[in-house]
Parts: structure tokens; sequence; C-alpha cells
């Protein structure tokens, strides 16, 4: 078992390390905060769908707050380096980062030593949920998700499809429909969707899982949106679960602050938060990205967080997956 979980999975999960170098009188931080800028760390590229997304909720939460939260990027790793720098800073509400969960819930499994562990990070909010989708070229001879399934039956391991990397949301969510409908796909690894998606086009591959976020303008065929709903963006395909696939957890995203951050503040945070995720400008924004808004509280947010670390869990045994 990764050491980054080894605890959680037997005691209260991540946040309640209460242990910090720093002491600051919670009623003081919350009378004031936030009295000066809000380091919001992306640690992906900014240019991509999670810094778009991370710009507009730094916007909004600065016409909440009177103070302004830059969004800087901290990339590498998966998202690991940007987690890392938040595991060491001041645990005061003014480093925050905004991410997808992975760094918690599928990087331990493609990682032999992660630089810190779940009791060193807070999650505050959850902000949005980015759906992938199982899209073909076109003129794809595969014209519904039952297609594919039959085709992957017919000739196990041969059916092709590209993912966004080892041990990602779509390479495990691909992982549980193999496990639930008893068939085997062969599996390729891509850094990031815009190479997997010419592919897909091209013809190189059979389908791939790109996200949602990252289809408009291409021309592919959506048979299947990877969730328990369907998605507004593309309304009239079905979801996963309608098509008798197994429940799959899309990429979690929303705010976390290092352990130790005083209740108040991380209570003050949270509330910017659900106001940021619920207003009109927010959800206008999301909706230009092709994302939809799902605002949880902190502890709903660690709840999913552990949820989907244990179900990744029973999938990796069966992946060979290799680790740094």
């Amino acid at each position: 078992m990764p050491r980054i979980f080894s605890q959680a999975l037997q005691a209260p999960f991540i946040g309640l390390a209460l242990a910090t170098a720093y002491t600051v009188p919670a009623i003081a931080q919350t009378e004031s905060y936030p009295s000066k800028l809000v380091e919001t760390i992306v640690p992906y590229s900014v240019g991509g769908g999670v810094g778009a997304m991370a710009r507009a909720f730094a916007n909004e939460a600065s016409k909440d707050t009177g103070q302004q939260w830059i969004v800087s990027a901290r990339e590498g790793a998966g998202g690991v380096v940007g987690f890392s720098f938040l595991a060491r800073a001041k645990p005061d509400g003014y480093t925050v980062v905004f991410s997808p969960a992975s760094p918690l819930t599928n990087s331990p499994f493609v990682n032999k030593r992660m630089p810190f562990t779940t009791d060193q990070i807070e999650p505050v909010c959850q902000v949005f949920e980015n759906v992938f989708a199982i899209a073909v070229k076109q003129d794809s001879p595969i014209k519904s998700f039952e297609e594919l399934v039959a085709s992957a039956r017919q000739k196990p391991g041969v059916v092709s499809y590209g993912h966004a990397g080892p041990a990602s949301v779509p390479h495990l969510s691909m992982a549980a429909i193999e496990q639930s409908m008893k068939i085997k796909l062969n599996s390729i690894a891509y850094r990031g969707d815009a190479p997997l998606i010419s592919d897909t086009m091209g013809g190189t591959l059979d389908f791939s899982v790109p996200a949602i976020s990252s289809l408009a303008g291409k021309n592919l065929r959506v048979l299947a949106v990877l969730s328990d709903k369907r998605h507004p963006g593309f309304a009239s395909v079905p979801s996963i679960t309608e098509l008798g696939g197994p429940a799959v957890t899309p990429g979690l995203n929303g705010l976390y602050v290092p352990a130790g951050t005083p209740k108040a503040v991380v209570s003050e945070i949270e509330r910017i938060c659900e106001k940021v995720t619920k207003s009109n400008a927010f959800s206008s924004n999301a909706k230009m990205l092709m994302q939809v808004p799902q605002y949880l509280n902190g502890a709903a947010f660690k709840e999913r967080i552990l949820a989907t670390y244990k179900s990744n869990a029973s999938l990796v045994p069966d992946l060979n997956l290799e680790t740094n």
C-alpha cells in the first residue's frame, strides 16, 4: 500500500493533522481574511482547462473578498510538484492549490516515493467535475458503446484507445469498464489530450478518452460520457451508467490548503468557494469551457477523495503499472 494513504485507510482521512510550526489565532485570522493577495497554485500548465477554470474562480473570489487571488503555475509530475509545494507552505490561507484530486487519488500508484503525505494536505471544497468521454472519429465503424464492447469481446486486446497517461482518470475509468464488461482493450498512454485526439481523428486509434472540455471543435463522435449523468454539452449522449457500465469517478477539482490552517480560515475559504461556485458569472465561464460546476463542502470532498482512492486501489493490481 502506498505510504501516502497507509494511515488514511485505517483512520480519519486527510486534513486532521493539527500540529503546525505556525500559531495563528483563528478569530483574528477570520476577521481579516483575506487581508492580502492569495496565491492560487495550479499544479498543471496554466494554459490547460484546469488553469482556465482557476482563473475564472480567482476572478470571482477577488470580487467577493476585495483582495486579489492570483493564479500561478507550479507544474510537474502530474500535479505532485504543486502539492509538494503546498505541503511545505505556511498554513495561513494565503497559499491554496486549485487542482484535480489526482495527486492524492492516482499519483501514488505510479510514484514509488511520494514527496508528501495526505495528512499534510487539507481539501477545502470541490468546485467542478472534469468529465471524460469515449470518442471515435466520425466515420468509425464503431457506432455505439455496445458495438465497441462487442468488438473488444471478439478481438481481446486488439481494440486500441488513447488516454492521458498511466493511472490517469480516463485510464482507470476504462480499467473499471474493462473489469465490469469482462473485456480487454489495448491501452496506449499519451501526454495530454491533444495528441490522442489527433491520432483518433487520423485513425491510428480505434477510440480515445479525452476530457469533454477538449472536444470543442473536434470532428469526433461521442459514444458515452464517463459519469453517472449526462453532460449538458452532449445532452443526447448517454452516461456510462445508463449503458450498463460501472460507476466511474470524473476528475474531482477543488481547493486545498496546507494542514494546520486555522479552522476558521478554512471555513471562510469554504464559504468563498460555495459562493463563487454557485454564482452566475462562474457558471457562465464554466459553460464556455464545457465544464459543470459541482460544489461539495470539505467533509463531503474528503469522503469522495478517499472513496476514489480505494476504488482505484482495487483496479491497479491488474494493470501492471510502472512506478517512477
